[in-house]
């Protein structure tokens, strides 16, 4: 898989991984990285004319412009409603991401 942006050449060979596997990709400033998930979620097409297989695969940006006002809860509570109130949300998100000690603050811009 190739892409080409300017001066900037990427070059990807081809590799596998898992269902369900969590894939972590560590890496200098300028190495690619980007790129390539941009490439794998869809966002961007290889310029090599490679076809990719769909997979469902979760892009976040590296900076994040929130667009919406209120609380850390409120945003919950407009996303998913009252799953954020289940145990199982409650032992899985709420308690390791420590939810509980921003909740009610504000979301900036």
């Amino acid at each position: 898989m190739k892409k080409n942006l300017g001066s900037f050449d990427l070059s990807i060979d081809a590799g596998s991984f898992t269902e369900s596997e969590v894939i972590v990709l560590l890496g200098e400033n300028g190495t690619g990285k980007t790129t390539l998930i941009q490439m794998l979620a869809g966002k961007l097409e290889p310029d090599n004319g490679v076809e990719m297989p769909h997979m469902n695969i979760s892009y976040k940006p590296q900076k994040i412009s929130p667009k919406f006002t209120g609380t850390v809860r409120d945003l919950l509570h407009a996303k998913i409603g009252e799953t954020m109130f289940l145990p199982q949300f409650q032992t899985d998100v709420s308690r390791p991401l420590q939810i509980d000690k921003i909740i009610d603050k504000q979301v900036h811009l």
